[in-house]
C-alpha cells in the first residue's frame, strides 16, 4: 500500500489574551480595569468590536474544511504542534 501526505499549516496564538475578549467589549474593558466602558469602546472602535453575525465560530469552519477533506479522501491522521504553528497531516491511499 502507498500513501500520499498533504500538510496544512496553521498559526495560532494560544496566550489567554488573544483567545479572551479580542472582540469583546466587556472583557476590554475588564482589563483596563473599567477606566473605558465598554459602551465606550464599542462606540469608538466598532471595526475593533463588531457584532458580526454573518461569521461562522471556527469550530464549524474547521468542520467543513476536514469534511471536504474527506470527501476529496484525505484522512487527518496527526497533528503537531511547534511553537505558534500547528500542522494538520493528512494522508490517503495513493492507487497507481
Amino acid at each position: 500500500m502507498k500513501w500520499e501526505y498533504h500538510v496544512v499549516h496553521l498559526n495560532v496564538d494560544y496566550s489567554l489574551s488573544e483567545i479572551e475578549g479580542s472582540s469583546n467589549p466587556e472583557v476590554a474593558s475588564e482589563k483596563l480595569k473599567g477606566s473605558l466602558s465598554a459602551d465606550f469602546l464599542k462606540d469608538q472602535f466598532p471595526e475593533q468590536f463588531q457584532d458580526d453575525e454573518d461569521s461562522e465560530h471556527p469550530a464549524i469552519q474547521i468542520s467543513k474544511f476536514l469534511n471536504k477533506k474527506g470527501l476529496e479522501s484525505w484522512e487527518l491522521t496527526e497533528t503537531i504542534k511547534l511553537g505558534k504553528m500547528l500542522f494538520l497531516i493528512f494522508k490517503r491511499e495513493v492507487n497507481y
